[in-house]
């Protein structure tokens, strides 16, 4: 009985508590993007043009104009006795230009992982194709973030 009743009142404390996150989505910008241009890697690109159009609906007195280049490399690391590849670096690097009527601003983003090789090409594959939307993730996160303090 004591069990059931402490169980209740953590629950009803837990949903009542009003957590809201940093970085919450539903978040008001007082901005609006008036064209995207996008060059580079296709599957950053997609990514990060998919997610900014929610952007291009505002309505604001603010309008930017983006410019993106974006690429994304695979560089060996380290290698075994026989010359077999056993470590990589993945980078993706984000140039992004930033222009509004008076003023514009270009920013640098990079973002890299280093990773083991797997011998199942398949899964190696997988895997790096995963490491790839989570670098878009976070370049996305880091764009929106110099949007709202340009």
């Amino acid at each position: 009985m004591i069990r059931n009743t402490f169980l209740i009142i953590l629950i009803l404390s837990l949903f009542g508590c009003g957590y809201n996150s940093i970085y919450s989505k539903n978040k008001q910008t007082n901005f609006t993007i008036s064209s995207i241009e996008i060059n580079g890697d296709k599957k950053i690109n997609n990514y990060i043009k998919s997610r900014l159009s929610k952007y291009q609906k505002n309505k604001t007195n603010i309008n930017y104009k983006l410019i993106i280049n974006s690429s994304y490399n695979k560089i060996p690391i380290a290698k075994d006795k026989t010359g077999k590849i056993t470590k990589f670096s993945i980078t993706a690097n984000i140039n992004l230009e930033i222009k509004s009527i008076d003023k514009s601003e270009i920013v640098s983003i990079t973002e890299s992982i280093k990773i083991d090789n797997n011998n199942d090409n398949f899964e190696q594959s997988k895997y790096e194709r995963e490491i790839k939307g989570n670098l878009s993730k976070i370049l996305l996160e880091k764009i929106e973030y110099n949007l709202i303090n340009f």
